[in-house]
This record gives C-alpha cells, structure tokens and sequence, in this order.
C-alpha cells in the first residue's frame, strides 16, 4: 500500500478545538493592546500549511498518530477523501480584525514554506517573514534580540510530537515579552515514547531530553523496587500524569502566570494532548483561563515547598 508523508497538508478533526482556542485568545490580545503602543510580534513555529484537510475514518485513533510522529508516514487509508478544510494557525493569525505588526511563521519543509509564501502575499500591510529552518533555532534566536522595550508578541509553539525544546521556552521566558501557547503532546507522543521495560531508543531519549530540559522526565516515569537480581526499573501506571505534572511545575518555574492545562482528544475520546498558556505577566491569565476551560481543563496542584 502506498505510503504519504507527515508534511501531507492533513490533521484531526480534533484541532479545530486547538486552533478556535487560539484565534479566540489572539482576538482577546489584541482587543487588549489595540490602545497600547507596543510594536507586536507573532511567531507561529512548527507552522505548517495555512489551509488544511481534515482526516476521517482511520486517522481518527491516536495509535494512527502515533505511527505518523514516529515513522514519519501514514498510510493511504488515513487519508481518504474528505471535503472538510479548516484554516490553520498562520491564517487564523493573519485574518484577525486587527493584525500584528510583525510575523514570523517557521517551518523546516519547504512545500509548506511555499504555501506559506503565497498565503502572506495579500497582507502586505502588515510584515510577514516566513523562515525555513529547524524551529527551536529560530525562536531562540528571535528571543536573544527580543529587546526593544516596546516590543510584546505571541508565540503559539505546536509542533508535530516532542520536538519542542525546553531551551525555547526558557529563551521566551526571559524576554519577559512573551504569551506562549503550546501544545504539549503527551499522550500522542511523549508517552508512548516512554516503554514500559526501559529499553527506549536513544534517539527517543536524547528527544525526551530535550524536550524537559534534561533527564528529569525519568525519574517521573520511572520507579524501582527490589527483585531477586538487585533494583528492578518499572514504568509507572500514572507515568502520564507525573509527566504532565513535571512540565507543568517547571513552566511555573520560568513564567509567572500558567494557565490550568486544555485537554484534547481524539473523536474516540482518547486523549492526544494538552494546550497550555504561559507567561511573565498576568494580565492574560484570566482571558486564558476562560478560552481553555471551553476545552477540557486539567487541575494540577502546585507542587509542595519543603519547609
């Protein structure tokens, strides 16, 4: 059976959940600002196409996703012919009533560089600058001459599994500048990377790295207990929740304001991912809270001070 690749221009019915949050928090943003003079910027990283198709049938399980992120194809069943299309992210940001000044959409594939390139010619008016290179490197290096003490912007950060690196969210937090809307894909990728017996590719852990700033994502997913050879290694059967517990503490960590993680799912109701909100100033704390708990809000305690 033919094979496509992930860059197909295709997603889940389920991200119209993710991008109607979006574009309703940029209208909110911008209603915010419309009477401040700060210059502000959009960075859109991992942007993909501005137009997409929308997957039925077969591409609607998360072991479907999964086998994209991880492989890199998907079959032909996943997908079949739909006429189902939605606006992606860089469109809903570019048809806002009142557009930013400033855009930076990023994407390493060169056929959704292209479209990105035609669907920014209509807006002339506003700066639309569309990169081809390895996202993380672009952002870091935007936040390292983020510096103008009137600039302010938003980075919506949704990659296609666990490719967003913990140093680019670092680099976002210390401008002070920045709201931030990422996709932390749990458990349509991060999880799954994490087997059961211990044995992960090093590939998949050099990722995994990254991705949580170090090797701290192990002693969350991981216990021991004493077998007849010496300490045994188990994975945890609430791995999933110490993960997103972990991330969530550290996003604390370097930004002010966190917003109660957004739960997505698939339409089998099985769960891919959260949508989490952050940033060094709170004024968006309360727009945020409101737009994610539409989806399905996740409480996460504050973790315990030693005292």
């Amino acid at each position: 059976m033919a094979k496509k690749s992930h860059v197909e221009k295709t997603v889940g019915p389920w991200a119209n959940q993710k991008l109607d949050a979006l574009e309703s928090y940029l209208n909110s943003y911008m209603q915010v600002m419309k009477k401040q003079r700060f210059k502000l910027f959009y960075i859109d990283a991992f942007a993909g196409a501005g137009m997409v198709k929308v997957r039925e049938g077969a591409g609607d399980s998360s072991t479907d996703d999964l086998d994209m992120f991880s492989s890199g194809q998907m079959t032909e069943d996943d997908q079949r012919q739909v006429e189902a299309y939605i606006k992606g992210s860089p469109l809903r940001a570019l048809g806002l009533e009142r557009r930013f000044d400033h855009y930076r959409f990023i994407d390493l594939d060169p056929k959704r560089v292209a479209d990105l390139n035609k669907l920014a010619e209509p807006f002339a008016d506003s700066e639309v600058k569309v990169i081809q290179d390895e996202a993380n490197k672009v952002v870091q290096d935007i936040a390292s001459k983020f510096v103008n003490p009137s600039w302010r912007g938003v980075a919506f950060l949704d990659p296609y599994g666990p490719h967003l690196h913990w140093q680019t969210l670092e680099a976002l937090a210390s401008t002070g500048k920045f709201d931030v809307i990422l996709n932390f894909p749990l458990a349509m990728a991060i999880n799954r990377q994490i087997k059961r017996d211990g044995a992960n590719p090093e590939k998949w852990v050099s990722q995994l790295d990254l991705c949580f700033g170090g090797p701290s994502w192990r002693d969350a997913a991981y216990g021991e207990i004493e077998g007849l050879f010496g300490a045994e290694q188990f994975k945890h059967d609430d791995a999933a929740g110490r993960l997103l517990r972990l991330y969530v503490d550290n996003l604390r960590g370097i930004f002010s304001s966190v917003a109660a993680p957004s739960l997505v799912r698939n339409t089998k109701g099985t769960p891919l991912y959260y949508l989490i909100w952050a940033s060094g100033n709170a004024r968006g704390l309360p727009i945020a809270e409101h737009i994610l708990k539409l989806g399905e809000k996740v409480s996460v305690p504050r973790k315990r001070k030693d005292r």
